[in-house]
Protein backbone atom coordinates (compact mmCIF):
# COMPACT_ATOMS: atom_id res chain seq x y z
CA UNK A 1 0.00 0.00 0.00
CA UNK A 2 1.42 3.62 -0.74
CA UNK A 3 0.87 6.86 0.41
CA UNK A 4 0.01 9.85 -1.76
CA UNK A 5 0.26 13.02 -0.53
CA UNK A 6 -2.53 15.17 -1.12
CA UNK A 7 -1.98 17.40 -3.92
CA UNK A 8 -2.31 21.37 -1.70
CA UNK A 9 -1.95 23.56 -5.32
CA UNK A 10 -4.65 21.53 -7.27
CA UNK A 11 -7.37 21.81 -4.21
CA UNK A 12 -6.58 25.28 -3.30
CA UNK A 13 -6.67 26.26 -6.96
CA UNK A 14 -10.43 24.46 -7.28
CA UNK A 15 -11.40 26.48 -3.86
CA UNK A 16 -10.61 30.03 -5.16
CA UNK A 17 -12.11 28.98 -8.88
CA UNK A 18 -14.95 31.15 -9.34
CA UNK A 19 -15.00 33.06 -5.70
CA UNK A 20 -16.75 36.44 -6.28
CA UNK A 21 -16.81 38.79 -2.80
CA UNK A 22 -14.70 40.47 -0.96
CA UNK A 23 -10.82 40.69 -2.07
CA UNK A 24 -11.57 39.17 -4.80
CA UNK A 25 -8.31 39.66 -6.67
CA UNK A 26 -6.05 38.40 -3.63
CA UNK A 27 -8.07 35.46 -3.53
CA UNK A 28 -7.82 34.68 -6.55
CA UNK A 29 -4.15 34.87 -6.30
CA UNK A 30 -3.82 32.56 -3.40
CA UNK A 31 -2.82 29.36 -5.62
CA UNK A 32 0.06 31.22 -7.42
CA UNK A 33 1.36 33.46 -4.10
CA UNK A 34 1.36 29.75 -1.94
CA UNK A 35 3.19 28.19 -5.00
CA UNK A 36 5.54 30.85 -4.66
CA UNK A 37 6.43 29.86 -0.94
CA UNK A 38 6.40 26.36 -1.98
CA UNK A 39 9.16 27.15 -4.27
CA UNK A 40 11.27 29.60 -2.28
CA UNK A 41 11.00 27.05 0.55
CA UNK A 42 13.36 24.62 -2.37
CA UNK A 43 15.92 28.04 -2.01
CA UNK A 44 19.10 26.39 -0.26
CA UNK A 45 20.54 30.03 0.02
CA UNK A 46 18.17 31.66 2.51
CA UNK A 47 19.12 32.70 5.11
CA UNK A 48 18.00 30.82 8.44
CA UNK A 49 15.62 33.50 9.76
CA UNK A 50 14.22 33.91 6.00
CA UNK A 51 13.59 30.03 6.16
CA UNK A 52 11.07 30.27 9.21
CA UNK A 53 9.36 33.35 7.49
CA UNK A 54 8.82 31.16 4.48
CA UNK A 55 8.06 27.70 6.58
CA UNK A 56 5.60 30.29 8.73
CA UNK A 57 3.63 31.11 5.68
CA UNK A 58 3.19 27.98 4.65
CA UNK A 59 2.05 26.61 7.88
CA UNK A 60 -0.37 28.90 8.36
CA UNK A 61 -1.62 28.12 4.34
CA UNK A 62 -2.33 24.36 5.44
CA UNK A 63 -3.68 24.62 9.43
CA UNK A 64 -7.50 24.62 9.53
CA UNK A 65 -7.85 26.57 12.73
CA UNK A 66 -6.59 30.24 12.13
CA UNK A 67 -7.67 33.70 11.98
CA UNK A 68 -10.07 33.58 9.12
CA UNK A 69 -10.82 29.52 9.28
CA UNK A 70 -11.86 28.33 5.27
CA UNK A 71 -13.91 26.21 6.54
CA UNK A 72 -16.00 28.75 8.24
CA UNK A 73 -15.47 31.83 5.70
CA UNK A 74 -15.03 29.40 2.42
CA UNK A 75 -12.64 30.98 0.10
CA UNK A 76 -12.69 34.51 1.60
CA UNK A 77 -11.31 32.64 4.52
CA UNK A 78 -7.52 32.88 2.98
CA UNK A 79 -7.55 36.69 3.35
CA UNK A 80 -5.60 36.73 6.51
CA UNK A 81 -3.39 33.39 4.81
CA UNK A 82 -2.89 36.07 2.06
CA UNK A 83 -2.34 39.23 4.14
CA UNK A 84 0.70 36.88 6.21
CA UNK A 85 2.26 35.92 2.95
CA UNK A 86 1.77 39.81 1.81
CA UNK A 87 3.49 40.92 5.15
CA UNK A 88 6.26 38.17 4.72
CA UNK A 89 7.00 39.24 1.64
CA UNK A 90 7.73 42.50 2.23
CA UNK A 91 9.97 41.54 4.78
CA UNK A 92 12.09 39.42 2.55
CA UNK A 93 12.41 41.26 -0.40
CA UNK A 94 15.34 43.09 0.78
CA UNK A 95 16.78 40.11 1.49
CA UNK A 96 16.05 37.97 -1.08
CA UNK A 97 18.55 37.99 -3.86
CA UNK A 98 16.73 38.88 -7.57
CA UNK A 99 17.64 35.47 -9.09
CA UNK A 100 15.64 33.26 -5.95
CA UNK A 101 12.74 35.82 -6.27
CA UNK A 102 12.75 35.19 -10.06
CA UNK A 103 13.46 31.63 -9.75
CA UNK A 104 10.47 30.93 -7.30
CA UNK A 105 7.61 33.20 -8.91
CA UNK A 106 6.31 31.60 -11.29
CA UNK A 107 2.47 33.65 -11.80
CA UNK A 108 1.81 36.19 -14.49
CA UNK A 109 2.95 39.86 -13.64
CA UNK A 110 5.58 41.20 -11.85
CA UNK A 111 5.92 39.69 -8.62
CA UNK A 112 6.26 43.21 -6.99
CA UNK A 113 2.82 44.03 -7.96
CA UNK A 114 1.54 40.79 -7.15
CA UNK A 115 2.27 40.83 -3.66
CA UNK A 116 1.37 44.80 -3.60
CA UNK A 117 -2.12 44.05 -4.43
CA UNK A 118 -2.46 40.79 -2.39
CA UNK A 119 -1.20 42.94 0.79
CA UNK A 120 -3.13 45.77 0.04
CA UNK A 121 -6.51 43.93 -0.06
CA UNK A 122 -6.07 41.49 2.52
CA UNK A 123 -4.82 44.41 5.03
CA UNK A 124 -7.83 46.13 4.35
CA UNK A 125 -10.21 43.73 4.73
CA UNK A 126 -8.60 42.35 7.76
CA UNK A 127 -7.92 45.63 9.48
CA UNK A 128 -6.78 45.39 13.44
CA UNK A 129 -6.67 41.39 12.96
CA UNK A 130 -3.71 41.87 11.23
CA UNK A 131 -1.65 41.77 13.98
CA UNK A 132 -3.64 38.75 15.45
CA UNK A 133 -2.17 36.73 12.38
CA UNK A 134 1.02 37.99 13.15
CA UNK A 135 0.76 37.12 16.69
CA UNK A 136 -0.88 33.41 15.84
CA UNK A 137 1.98 32.77 13.27
CA UNK A 138 5.22 33.49 15.61
CA UNK A 139 5.92 36.87 13.77
CA UNK A 140 4.19 39.78 15.71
Amino acid sequence: MSFEAPDYLASLRSFVDAYEGPAQRAVALAPVVFEFYARLFGDTTLSRDARAMVNAVLAYFVVPQDVLPEAEFGPFGLVDDLFLAGHVFRILRRELKPGAVNHAWAGEGDVDDVMDTVYTESKNELGKRGREVLRLAGLG
